[in-house]
């Protein structure tokens, strides 16, 4: 088994976790990104890919992040912002504490991380064209902020316009992790989205995930019950997939070209044993 088997099969083992905490108090989630895109193209996972996201309305949400820790295994930890103080991100995560995996881009400094699956909020937004721009920009400087302050962390190695690259060339110059507080930031994005409920608005989605505000789309997109096969499971997706998939990635059925299939993760440790690479 290579190592991206290796790394599936432990993602598998949390998603299949989750799933079954979900179904046993009714509450629904969604695959989105790659995770939605693997189950269309390949069944299961993109080859390459070595993560996977769900989103879930935020009421289902916020119950999940009550119950969860309770309900999983002992292997198994609920982490976001409010449960670590020195966590970077806003979104949760659900770690197997028994793995370790190793960040290409942290290769360099020996940091390890845990075999973990991405959940994110699902939230609505004005119906208003005008005052939706205006709360996008709203989230999206609180986002900045707040990643300015782990600037040492943003993955340079990202396709980028020019612009941006010239931004974050300038800010590396810049005591940015010192001028801008990151709990504080997330604390006020988590206000902001909590404001418009994802059933009652015309658009909703996940606007922290890696494509911002591209993953707010039309709330009719998600339907209620459709679902798909993932591996040897079937999880539930976005019913409108093909306009979803096409927004994200355009032709999403043609494969990338092999220089642009990246994997981010190398499992080296499962439950104190050591993994060679493969």
């Amino acid at each position: 088994m290579t190592n991206i088997e290796k790394l599936h099969r432990a993602d598998m083992a949390i998603l299949k976790e989750v799933i079954k905490i979900c179904d046993e108090h009714g509450l629904k989630y969604y695959a989105l990104g790659g995770t939605m895109l693997g189950a269309i193209r390949h069944k299961g996972f993109i080859p390459w890919d070595d993560d996977i996201d769900l989103g879930m309305p935020r009421e289902d949400y916020e119950f999940f992040l009550k119950i969860a820790p309770s309900a999983l295994s002992k292997t198994l930890k609920l982490i976001n912002y409010k449960t670590d103080k020195d966590y970077h991100y806003y979104i949760t995560r659900i770690q197997d504490v028994e793995t370790k995996v190793m960040e290409n881009r942290y290769e360099s400094e020996g940091k390890y991380t845990h075999v973990s699956i991405d959940i994110f909020p699902l939230d609505g937004s004005p119906d208003n064209s005008l005052l939706r721009k205006l709360y996008f920009l709203r989230l999206m400087i609180h986002r900045a902020m707040m990643a300015l302050h782990y600037k040492n962390g943003i993955d340079k190695e990202r396709k980028r316009g020019i612009v941006e690259k010239i931004f974050l060339r300038v800010i590396t110059l810049l005591p940015t992790d010192k001028m801008f507080n990151a709990y504080r930031q997330k604390e006020k994005i988590d206000k902001i989205l909590k404001k418009y409920d994802m059933w009652t608005s015309v658009v909703s989605g996940n606007i922290m995930g890696a494509y911002r505000t591209v993953e707010m789309i039309p709330t009719a997109w998600y339907g209620k019950e459709a679902f798909y096969q993932f591996e040897d499971i079937k999880i539930r997706g976005i019913k409108e997939y093909d306009k979803y998939l096409h927004h994200l990635y355009g032709d999403y059925m043609q494969l990338p070209p092999v220089n642009a299939r990246k994997i981010h993760f190398r499992i080296v440790e499962i439950h104190g044993q050591k993994i060679e690479e493969s």
